[in-house]
């Protein structure tokens, strides 16, 4: 199992990455006017659903024992899998690649 601290830092940048990424995607809803911000919208709220709920889980493993580190950790990284796969769909949508 990876380090709480490195595993803590490691996912710190990766939703640093993540906000950096829904900015750019958020900017070109306001470009794409009325009907593309109502298209890109849902997806754009179901990304920030994910960060959030990832964010609840590096609060928990912040506070998380040794023992119970390992279960959160697997929790987030069923998470961030679920995430990536999200990005990568609005990428696509969104950016167009």
């Amino acid at each position: 199992m990876t380090d709480k601290t490195d595993f803590m830092a490691q996912a710190k940048a990766q939703m640093d990455q993540w906000t950096v990424e829904m900015k750019k995607m958020q900017d070109k809803m306001v470009e794409a006017g009325a009907q593309g911000q109502q298209q890109m919208m849902k997806q754009w709220e179901d990304m920030n659903a994910q960060r959030k709920k990832i964010e609840a889980q590096m609060e928990e493993m912040g506070k998380a024992n040794m023992e119970a580190v390992k279960e959160v950790q697997k929790s987030m990284e069923s998470a961030w899998k679920e995430m990536e796969k999200t990005m990568e769909a609005a990428r696509k949508k969104m950016m167009g690649g």
